[in-house]
């Protein structure tokens, strides 16, 4: 069966690069990968973070009601920590239209 993707392309250009590197076709990494992550156990569902959050968080970081879709486990509630988080982020972005910018020159 044929399937179109929408991959970034950068990405796609590190995998066609390393694929020719070891002789083989885009196509039979993208096979294994889909045959390893379809073999791999599935994990079980474990409650959101925002599922597990009391009245006393929300108080303490109304940030939370607004964004609680996007609470992830593991993820910090501190705002220092998201605003670095934030600025790392934003780094990068731009980081990477700078270079984009150089090697279009």
């Amino acid at each position: 069966m044929k399937a179109t993707l929408d991959i970034p392309d950068e990405l796609y250009r590190r995998v066609k690069a390393r694929s020719a590197l070891e002789g083989r076709p885009v196509r039979s990494v993208a096979v294994q990968l889909f045959q390893q992550w379809l073999d791999a156990p599935v994990r079980k569902e474990t409650p959101s973070e925002a599922d597990t959050l009391t009245e006393a968080d929300y108080e303490r970081s109304p940030w939370l009601r607004i964004s609680r879709k996007y609470i992830k486990p593991g993820m910090s509630h501190d705002m220092d920590e998201i605003r670095e988080a934030i600025a790392r982020g934003w780094g990068e972005e731009v980081s990477e239209k700078l270079n984009l910018k150089k090697t279009r020159s």
